[in-house]
């Protein structure tokens, strides 16, 4: 007899579902292959997270932020731009020519033109949350104003004086601390316990309007904000969520909200680092570590994922261009032993892409070999409440390589009693021997395998009875 396994959606937090999909992205039919991290920029050491930005004349500029440094990368090194500063964390938004940053001090600024940087003029509040929202700058985080939204003079990032040419400043009676901010025609303010989209009035009096579109439901991790357009996406108390400027609903309920908190302490959330990738319909959340985790999800189809890796922080923007003598620096064992080809996107500047810093300070954008990628199933009956004799094994995919793992038990709670692998023969199959009612399976394909898809994996048994 044969049972097919499909490899649906990733729902840990369901009883029989796909438990794990490692390091493959989710595809209309199954997965795609997760392309291993490829270094195109020189190591920063100490970054905390960084930016890319295109500026009026279409030069593309990469900057990144430690605890005491804001860099610019001029496509062989860094450079120092301003230091001796005290950053706890650092988020960035681009206002006309100038990317302005924000670490837990005082805010600062980088010309993208002029390629120099200074403190944002204007006396602008202390700030660690940045957005611009039409032609302004909201700031917020100011430790002695926690629940206050600051507003800049109108196309003035530096007009900071209250009640001069449109700037303001928003005390919110409740809804607590601001942890969030995203910014377009419209914009969002994510606090701990509400949700608010703020309104341009053209008409000379209020300037602003804050309808709360969701009230009980906010935000618990200030590092967990990403936008996409109008889609706004933040990690709440209950889990994942996203909102159009209208509503907001659950993206992870019932699927991956239960296991995600079941691994991380409140400090370990309150690293975490978000970002789109600029070409695909994926918002990630990444969580450091050695290895720490990306957790993937396509919007347009549903669907989540993981990706295992070092990390220290994900952001999405352009690259720098980068010379050849910047590729001999980066890969000095010669041109064999740069692992993509020198006409590759990333080494050419202003192309979108999603950039990986790690743990010591690599800055990578996944586009090498294949990773190592594991589907795997929660235990569960295929043989109708009857025992099955595990006969073997095919993996539904256009992978040559890669093992089947099953293992038995009598109830889905006890540990399992007979654990087997088999590796893919030349025909295909997976030969495997076990007996058990409820059966787990896992599919894993090494690193450098070459596939495209996989779509599932089809069981091989015999029925066993019901003892």
């Amino acid at each position: 007899m044969l049972k097919r396994l499909l490899f649906g959606p990733l729902e840990p937090d369901k009883p029989i579902a796909l438990s794990r999909a490692y390091n493959a992205f989710p595809a209309a039919e199954g997965y795609r292959p997760v392309k291993s991290p490829v270094t195109f920029a020189a190591t920063l050491a100490g970054i905390i997270n960084g930016a890319s930005y295109v500026s009026s004349d279409g030069v593309a500029s990469m900057i990144a932020g430690t605890a005491t440094n804001l860099y610019s990368y001029d496509g062989t090194a860094w450079n120092s731009e301003l230091g001796s500063l005290s950053a706890t964390v650092w988020r960035f938004t681009q206002f006309g020519d100038l990317a302005i940053g924000v670490n837990g001090g005082a805010p600062v600024k980088y010309d993208l033109t002029a390629g120099t940087a200074a403190a944002l003029g204007g006396s602008p509040p202390v700030s660690d949350l940045v957005a611009t929202v039409r032609d302004q700058v909201f700031l917020a985080g100011d430790p002695t104003a926690r629940n206050t939204l600051a507003i800049s003079g109108y196309n003035d990032s530096e007009g900071w004086t209250a009640g001069i040419n449109q700037a303001l400043y928003v005390p919110f009676p409740n809804g607590g601390d601001i942890m969030g901010l995203a910014g377009g025609e419209t914009g969002i303010i994510l606090q701990r316990n509400s949700v608010r989209r703020a309104t341009y009035n053209a008409d000379g009096v209020t300037w602003w309007t804050f309808d709360e579109i969701a009230s009980d439901i906010g935000c618990m991790a200030k590092g967990s904000v990403a936008r996409e357009g109008n889609l706004v996406f933040f990690l709440s108390e209950e889990g994942f969520k996203v909102t159009d400027r209208n509503e907001v609903r659950p993206i992870g309920q019932e699927k991956i909200d239960r296991e995600f908190f079941s691994l991380y302490s409140r400090d370990d959330i309150k690293n975490m680092t978000s970002a789109v990738d600029p070409r695909t319909t994926t918002v990630m959340w990444a969580i450091p570590g050695t290895p720490g985790r990306i957790w993937c999800y396509d919007w347009t189809l549903g669907a989540w994922s993981t990706i295992d890796l070092s990390l220290r922080a994900i952001f999405s923007g352009f690259t720098s261009s980068i010379s050849l003598e910047a590729i001999d620096a980066l890969y000095p064992g010669g041109i064999d032993t740069v692992p993509i080809s020198l006409d590759s996107d990333i080494f050419a500047g202003g192309n979108p892409l999603l950039v990986v810093a790690s743990n010591s300070g690599a800055i990578s954008t996944l586009s090498g070999s294949n990773m190592a990628a594991t589907f795997a199933f929660k235990p569960t009956e295929i043989g109708d409440g009857q025992r099955a004799r595990i006969r073997g094994a095919r993996v539904v995919s256009d992978a040559v390589q890669g093992t089947v793992t099953v293992d038995v038990r009598a109830r889905a709670g006890d540990t399992a009693s007979t654990r087997t692998s088999g590796s893919i023969r030349d025909n295909g199959r997976v030969p495997l021997r076990a007996n058990g009612r409820h059966v787990g399976v896992q599919v894993d394909i090494p690193a450098g395998a070459v596939w495209s898809y996989a779509l599932g994996v089809d069981v091989e048994f015999e029925m066993a009875g019901g003892r």
